[in-house]
This record gives C-alpha cells, structure tokens and sequence, in this order.
C-alpha cells in the first residue's frame, strides 16, 4: 500500500513524474540500488520502470505494510545504463 499526501506528491510533481507512473515502476519488478542512512528510518533507492518504459529513480521509505515515497525522478544517462545492465544480468 502507498502512501501519499500532498508533501510527496508535490516532489515528484516536481520532476514532472505522475503517481500513477511510480506505482507502476515499483509493481514492474524494480531494481534495489542502495540503501541511504537518513537518521531513524533507512531511505531504500529503487531503479524502475513504468508501464510506458519510463525509467524512474524512486526514494522510499517503508513503513510496516505501506511504502512512502519520499521523490522520483527520471533516470539519467549512466543510470539507464545501469539499470539497462542489470535487467541483462537478470536482476
């Protein structure tokens, strides 16, 4: 479950990304980068894809049963090309 508010919609907003093209990119088997320490809660960074083969960047935070996205931002250069190998490794 996601969970949004007016906060967070507005930083991906931000970024010219949609919610509906978050969700879908963390459902389509996304890619855990890394894990950043942000004081009491770990922030994990995913890789992604949306149904219309938009790449994403996603910052989250999981909270029991539900995932706050914290921003999302399209992928840049390096980063598609990273995401791009890694979906070729089989991650």
């Amino acid at each position: 479950m996601f969970e949004w508010d007016e906060n967070n919609l507005r930083k991906i907003r931000a970024h010219r990304v949609k919610r509906g093209d978050v969700e879908q990119a963390l459902s389509n088997d996304p890619i855990l980068i890394y894990e950043q320490d942000a004081g009491e809660e770990p922030r994990y960074v995913y890789y992604g894809e949306a149904d219309s083969g938009r790449l994403l960047a996603i910052v989250l935070i999981e909270r029991d049963d539900r995932i706050r996205v914290v921003t999302a931002y399209d992928l840049d250069a390096g980063q598609k090309r990273d995401y791009l190998a890694g979906r070729l490794r089989g991650e």
